[in-house]
């Protein structure tokens, strides 16, 4: 219990989001100010709920920031209008991977309506005026993006050379495992971030060759990883060094002229590496690059995002189903037994359930409810003072900067300044500025972190735990019929672009991960089972980024049909052991022409699921 205190206070600097608490905070003093000024300060207090759009807003590129905020907007109006909350919102929110507080704030918004006037003539009006302070927000985005729209793009393929500079300079050992593992996320997300960056914005050379820049960081990366397989241990200091002068230049830093690689030694693999390395400085400085040598790259298909999720295995239909059982019986208890200002049941409990696994659910119930009881005595001084019409806008704006800026910092400091910025929004609604509701809100709060702590230990206990080794063995059994494709006898290419069962590896590989951050912090689960799983899943996810590489490539050497059964065999006695945990001997498979890694990884996976699921978690 001691580690839960500890983590109610524990802050991360590195999380203080200072621009985008003063772009929340500018958008709903320009929202609150505007309504002041046209006399209708209560239409202002229901447009601000717009502006809850720009807190899903966290990274990616300013396009798909923008669409960001003008769907979470239009989401929010139709929450006003018709109370479509709670499950849908969760699950289109975690389908597209839009970061931020899940469907809290629909909720909220959907909430705030209960206590309005009731006035159905007017639901399209209120529907309206959300939609307009969430304009607000897309216009404040699209400013940001005006002045700072190539730095996403440029940070995220920036990030990967610097990855690969750590990488190469230390070239084995455990700092090596951890380099190799922030290289592929970094590629991940520049993928993500590239791929969505509108071609309005970003048709022009400078996008190009981004996006080529970051094709050449993917050939080095495997070039590494073929490296690694063979044994090498120690690189050139020059690769190192020469990656570090690209990741430099990018971000404008360096000034001095390149010194090409000088690899005077008879290594071929070493020489390859090198003159990638090279060719890759020569497209960096290349002022007269072609637009027709842009790489091909997917577009993401929102429809088929949503049929993927929808699958009865899928992490994110299974948290939503619970997220929206949970809420609903919030509801009931709320409204059915009469609490004072009711929607602060459901609302409190939306919030516990925004953590990942039972633990952090009640890690977050503490800190809610410890933030509250503090905010609520800030909220107490100001309501004392019945503060006027133009205060109350400085002070939300205020209060909601703030929220925003230490909500990554400190859950719990945050929830200090939500709390009285949440009723200084009911009252200023309902015009009453009485601190009688103190009690009321703490109690509510309790009572829903109680009912969505409960609910998660009844309804989602080890639901993540159970359904991990299927997620891995889905993606196992997606890469033997790539690795088939590729080596077999009666082969078949595809456009790497326009390939289902690639993308399928990729949404196999996302929710094994979240399955496995989940299952890590369940209750009651074998904790160093779930654990020594973590190795598997890199392997098998190292593996995808290679099969990827060796798929897009095409006219790869092919395998006997004995050669191609004793892979295929591998990969059935890997999905066995980890599905239903049967012992079997490791197979010795024969050597690969081309991307070596691929034998050196399934060698390194036939070892990790005999060994250690065996001797380790039991």
């Amino acid at each position: 219990m001691k580690k839960y205190f500890e983590e109610t206070f524990k802050v991360n600097k590195k999380n203080l989001a200072t621009k985008k608490a003063l772009m929340q905070a500018i958008i709903v003093f320009i929202i609150l100010s505007s309504s002041v000024l046209f006399g209708r300060f209560d239409l202002g207090l229901t447009a601000v709920l717009g502006s809850f759009s720009n807190i899903y807003v966290i990274n990616g590129s300013y396009p798909s920031r923008i669409r960001k905020v003008i769907v979470v907007s239009v989401m929010l109006s139709i929450c006003l209008m018709l109370g479509l909350i709670g499950m849908i919102a969760h699950f289109v929110l975690k389908a597209f991977q839009i970061p931020g507080p899940s469907s809290l704030f629909f909720v909220l918004t959907y909430s705030v309506a209960s206590i309005m006037p009731i006035m159905p003539e007017d639901f399209l009006n209120r529907g309206l005026l959300v939609l307009c302070g969430g304009l607000v927000s897309t216009i404040v985005v699209i400013v940001d993006a005006i002045f700072n729209h190539k730095k996403p793009e440029t940070e995220s393929v920036l990030n990967i050379f610097k990855n690969l500079a750590h990488l190469t300079k230390n070239f084995s050992g455990k700092t090596f495992d951890d380099a190799r593992s922030d290289t592929l996320n970094s590629i991940h997300h520049a993928t993500n971030t590239l791929t969505t960056a509108n071609t309005f914005w970003n048709k022009n050379k400078d996008y190009n060759r981004l996006l080529q820049l970051k094709g050449r960081a993917e050939a080095i990366w495997s070039s590494c990883l073929e490296l690694s397989s063979k044994g090498y241990e120690v690189l050139p200091i020059e690769i190192s060094e020469s990656l570090k002068y690209i990741y430099k230049r990018i971000e404008g830093t360096e000034t001095l002229d390149y010194l090409p690689i000088d690899y005077t030694g008879e290594d071929i693999y070493i020489s390859e590496l090198a003159d990638l390395i090279n060719n890759t400085v020569k497209l960096l400085n290349e002022s007269d690059l072609q637009l027709d040598k842009q790489i091909s790259y997917r577009k993401p298909m929102y429809s088929r995002i949503i049929k993927e999720n929808l699958s009865k295995d899928s992490l994110v239909l299974m948290s939503s189903m619970q997220y929206g059982i949970i809420l609903f019986a919030s509801v009931i208890i709320a409204f059915g037994m009469g609490f004072e200002r009711a929607y602060w049941i459901p609302m409190s409990c939306c919030s516990v359930l925004l953590g990942s696994s039972s633990l952090s659910t009640i890690q977050r119930a503490l800190q809610r409810t410890v933030g509250t009881i503090i905010g609520m005595l800030v909220a107490v001084l100001i309501l004392v003072f019945e503060p006027n019409t133009w205060t109350i806008v400085i002070l939300m704006a205020i209060l909601m900067g703030t929220a925003e800026l230490l909500i990554a910092f400190n859950y719990t400091i945050a929830v200090m300044f939500i709390t009285p910025n949440v009723l200084l929004m009911s009252a200023a609604i309902t015009k009453h500025f009485d601190t009688y509701l103190v009690v009321p809100r703490i109690t509510d709060v309790i009572i829903g972190s109680a009912i969505g702590l409960i609910g998660v230990l009844i309804v989602g206990r080890n639901q993540a735990s159970k359904k991990l080794p299927k997620t891995i063995n889905n993606t196992l059994r997606l890469q033997a019929n790539i690795l088939h494709t590729l080596f077999s006898s009666n082969k078949y290419q595809h456009n790497i672009a326009d390939s289902a069962i690639i993308r399928e590896m990729h949404t196999e590989i996302m929710n094994t991960k979240a399955m496995y951050q989940a299952a890590l912090n369940e209750m009651d689960n074998n904790v160093k089972k779930v654990e020594y799983l973590y190795p598997i899943i890199f392997t098998v996810e190292q593996l995808a980024f290679t099969l990827e590489r060796a798929y897009e490539k095409g006219n790869i050497s092919t395998l006997s049909d004995q050669s191609i059964g004793l892979y295929l065999t591998t990969y059935e006695n890997i999905c066995k052991k980890v599905v239903f945990n049967t012992s079997y001997e490791p197979i010795e498979l024969p050597q690969l022409k081309e991307f070596t890694s691929i034998r050196t990884e399934l060698m390194k996976l036939q070892s990790l699921s005999s060994n250690k699921l065996d001797k380790k978690t039991s």
